[in-house]
C-alpha cells in the first residue's frame, strides 16, 4: 500500500495546468510495478519518488508517462519538489534530486497556500538528425501550406527529452492543429524526436502546443521538458542577435486549447553570447490524496 497525491502544475489555479501524479515514498511498491502503476493513473506523467544513489542528492525521481519511462521531464519536476516542500515547515527550502538525465538543483518558496519551484535544467540541448520535410508536417498537424514559419525551418532538440519544434506564421495556425495519427505513425512515431511541439514566438511570450501519442500523451497541457530544450531553437534562431551576458527571460503559454492553461517561466543564462545554463520555474496547486491497495504480482 502506498500514498500518492495529485497536482496541477505550471498553475496557480485549480483544474488548469498539467496533471500529475507523485508518490513521495515509493520505497514499498515493487519496480516491476511502476510502469502498470503510471497506465493506470493515465496522466501524462506518474513520478515515484525513491532514497537517491548520489550521496549529495536528497532524492532520486523516476518519471512515466503512461508507456515509457523518461530520462527528463519539467513537470514532473517542479510538480514533485513541490509535493515534497509541502510537507516541510519553512518558507523556502533547496534540495537536489537525481534524475536519469543527471543530478538538479531545486529552489522552492511558498506562494499563499503553494509552492513555487525553480531548477537548473541537467543538460544543455542537443540537435537531432534532420526532420521530416514541412509537407510532411503541414499534412500530420492539419494544416495548410505556408502555416509552418518560412523563414525557419522544423528541427528537432532535447535535454533529455527530444522534441521536434515547428515555428509557425501565426496564432490562427495554432489553433488549427489536429494530429492525423496514421501520417503520425507513419512519419513522426519512430522519428528521434516523437513529441511534436507547434509554437508562435511573440516578444519574449511563446504559445505553443505539444503532441506526443507515441508516448500516451495524445496532446499535452505544459511541457517543461520542451521549455528546456527550445532554447536550442532559440540560440539557432537568434544567433545574431544573442544576448552576450546575463539571464534571458522568457515566457511560455500553453494548454489553452484544452482549457488547461499553463505558464512556464524559462530562463536562459548566457555567458560570452553562449547558452551557459536553463532553468524552468513554475507554480503547483495540491488537487488531491490517495492510496494504490494493489500491485502486480
Amino acid at each position: 500500500m502506498s500514498h500518492f497525491q495529485t497536482l496541477d502544475v505550471f498553475t496557480e489555479q485549480p483544474f488548469g495546468g498539467n496533471p500529475l501524479a507523485v508518490f513521495t515514498d515509493a520505497r514499498s511498491i515493487p519496480e516491476n510495478s511502476y510502469q502498470s502503476i503510471a497506465r493506470e493513473m493515465n496522466l501524462s506523467e506518474t513520478v515515484f519518488v525513491l532514497p537517491p544513489d548520489d550521496p549529495q542528492c536528497k532524492y532520486r525521481f523516476r518519471i512515466f508517462t503512461p508507456v515509457r519511462e523518461l530520462d527528463f521531464a519539467g513537470h514532473p519536476v517542479v510538480g514533485s519538489a513541490c509535493a515534497l516542500a509541502a510537507e516541510q515547515t519553512q518558507e523556502q527550502i533547496s534540495f537536489k534530486v537525481q534524475l536519469n538525465a543527471g543530478i538538479t538543483t531545486i529552489d522552492l518558496a511558498r506562494k499563499g497556500h503553494f509552492w513555487k519551484a525553480r531548477f537548473q535544467v541537467p543538460r544543455l540541448p542537443e540537435s537531432g538528425p534532420a526532420a521530416p520535410s514541412v509537407e510532411i508536417l503541414e499534412k500530420a498537424l492539419g494544416l495548410k501550406s505556408g502555416d509552418i514559419h518560412l523563414g525557419t525551418s522544423p528541427i528537432a532538440f532535447s535535454c533529455g527529452a527530444p522534441i521536434l519544434f515547428l515555428e509557425l506564421a501565426s496564432r490562427d495556425a495554432l489553433s488549427r492543429c489536429k494530429i492525423d495519427l496514421s501520417l503520425y505513425e507513419m512519419h513522426l512515431a519512430n522519428y528521434w524526436a516523437p513529441e511534436v511541439m507547434p509554437f508562435v514566438i511573440e516578444g519574449q511570450e511563446i504559445h505553443c502546443r505539444m503532441f506526443a501519442p507515441a508516448l500516451g500523451i495524445p496532446e499535452d497541457p505544459a511541457t517543461g521538458g520542451a521549455a528546456a530544450a527550445i532554447t536550442g531553437f532559440l540560440i539557432h534562431k537568434f544567433h545574431h542577435e544573442l544576448p552576450q551576458e546575463g539571464d534571458w527571460p522568457w515566457r511560455i503559454h500553453q494548454g489553452y486549447e484544452m482549457g488547461r492553461p499553463s505558464l512556464i517561466e524559462l530562463t536562459m543564462n548566457m555567458k560570452q553570447g553562449k547558452l551557459n545554463g536553463i532553468q524552468i520555474a513554475g507554480h503547483s496547486v495540491p488537487m488531491s490524496r490517495g492510496q494504490i491497495l494493489a500491485f502486480d504480482s
